[in-house]
């Protein structure tokens, strides 16, 4: 009786055993971290609110955490951070956001805090139908949103991670990353609607632009353990 097949079949399930562990452990490593995030920012004081239990359960069940700042003004800016491991973690803005009831109007990638930092995307969007709360202007409701995925490592991106469910080299990449690099990445979200007496949204985009600097600069620093 030949019994090379056999050897080498329980080779290989030894070895997906193997892997399978691994896989695992890669994974778990990587949805581990959810970095510290400040209280308050300068004169901002937030308030923690509990992310929608339904969209962490579509995400996969992530650690994650909602917050929103409140400036001295009663200007609202909120922040959202999901500690990304599973294929599942990763959705972009431009899908979520538009499946809200809103149109992608404008986008912009730069660095977060100076030329030697991370990149970031900032996003105008505007709502699909009038708003009877806005009064003045073309009677749409806008937002501004800051997004970047950040490595512990205090490397950012900007990518597509899972545009949409058929975006199988976004799923390889996220793959690639959590399992064979082990990397604890975060997705980040911060964002706020735009006043109807910002016009230009000038004052709507500085406090945008001064909390995702504070939370990019709170992140590098939780992730080098600092």
């Amino acid at each position: 009786m030949n019994v090379t097949p056999f050897i080498k079949l329980g080779t290989l399930i030894t070895v997906t055993a193997v892997l399978g562990t691994f896989a695992s452990f890669r994974f778990k490593n990587a949805g581990a971290w959810l970095p510290t995030i400040p209280a308050q920012i300068g004169a901002w004081e937030a308030i923690d609110y509990p992310p929608n239990r339904e969209v962490i359960r579509q995400l996969g069940n992530p650690l994650a955490m909602g917050r929103t700042y409140i400036s001295p003004f009663s200007e609202p800016v909120w922040v959202s951070v999901i500690a990304a491991g599973a294929f599942e973690n990763y959705h972009d803005p431009t899908v979520c956001v538009t499946g809200g009831g809103f149109v992608l109007t404008s986008k912009k990638v730069f660095p977060i805090d100076g030329s030697n930092s991370g990149p970031v995307r900032a996003m105008v969007f505007r709502s699909q139908q009038k708003s009877e709360r806005i009064t003045t202007g073309d009677g749409y409701l806008r937002m501004i949103m800051y997004y970047w995925q950040q490595n512990r490592d205090g490397n950012t991106d900007t990518e597509a991670r899972m545009g949409n469910y058929r975006d199988v080299a976004a799923r390889l990449r996220t793959g690639f990353g959590a399992v064979a690099l082990g990397k604890q990445t975060c997705l980040v979200r911060v964002y706020a609607p735009v006043d109807q007496d910002d016009k230009k949204a000038e004052q709507t985009q500085r406090n945008v632009a001064e909390i995702s600097q504070a939370i990019y600069r709170a992140m590098k620093k939780d992730g080098a353990g600092l």
